[in-house]
């Protein structure tokens, strides 16, 4: 069965996305037997990777040694077969700790199909979060699909546990949105998966 990483990008303890990310935790059951997945929920909060520093690039490093909390992250971006990342928009931009993560990897997701998800606490939804990720992911060989989802207003839709806010009458057009995210994010990483690309 593939396994995909579900990643919140940003360490701030009162982070809104984190309503969202405890959403998925609630439903992760669910989406796994719907759409015949693993789930892997990371929050990038709890690996506490220290700012890059390594003196070569992860590309040109073969023989990398790394501590605990760096090989974690490492070894479950190379163990996963796609990718479903969470970010708010700081600035018009994505989070530098989403960004410093990422500085981590090499060849890990390199082919591996990957949903973006932006939120916010505005009417935008987080959209130039994506406009900045889009080709840093795409220079790091991330496949990234092209329809954005968005969620505007975040915190209006989930509580900080991930429960629905009382009589939300955006429910079911966001339940619907969640469930097709994960639904492609599902479809494009089988399907790369079992047709890797190859240059040979």
């Amino acid at each position: 069965m593939i396994k995909i990483n579900v990643i919140l990008g940003t360490s701030r303890p009162a982070a809104r996305g984190r309503n969202l990310f405890n959403y998925f935790r609630l439903q992760q059951e669910q989406f796994e037997q719907q759409f015949k997945v693993n789930l892997n929920l990371i929050e990038l909060s709890e690996l506490h990777l220290p700012f890059f520093y390594e003196d070569e690039p992860p590309l040109g490093n073969q023989n990398r040694t790394l501590p605990p909390n760096e090989a974690q992250w490492v070894n479950q971006m190379a163990a996963a077969d796609g990718y479903l990342i969470l970010t708010p928009e700081y600035n018009h931009s994505f989070p530098a700790v989403l960004k410093n993560a990422l500085d981590f990897l090499g060849e890990e997701p390199r082919g591996k199909a990957t949903k973006v998800i932006t939120y916010a606490d505005n009417a935008r939804g987080g959209q130039w979060a994506f406009n900045a990720l889009l080709p840093v992911l795409t220079r790091m060989n991330f496949f990234v699909l092209p329809h954005l989802t968005s969620i505007a207003k975040v915190a209006t839709h989930w509580q900080p546990d991930g429960k629905w806010q009382p009589d939300d009458p955006k429910q079911a057009v966001f339940e619907h949105r969640i469930s097709t995210a994960v639904q492609e994010a599902a479809f494009y990483t089988k399907l790369l998966a079992d047709h890797p690309f190859s240059s040979n």
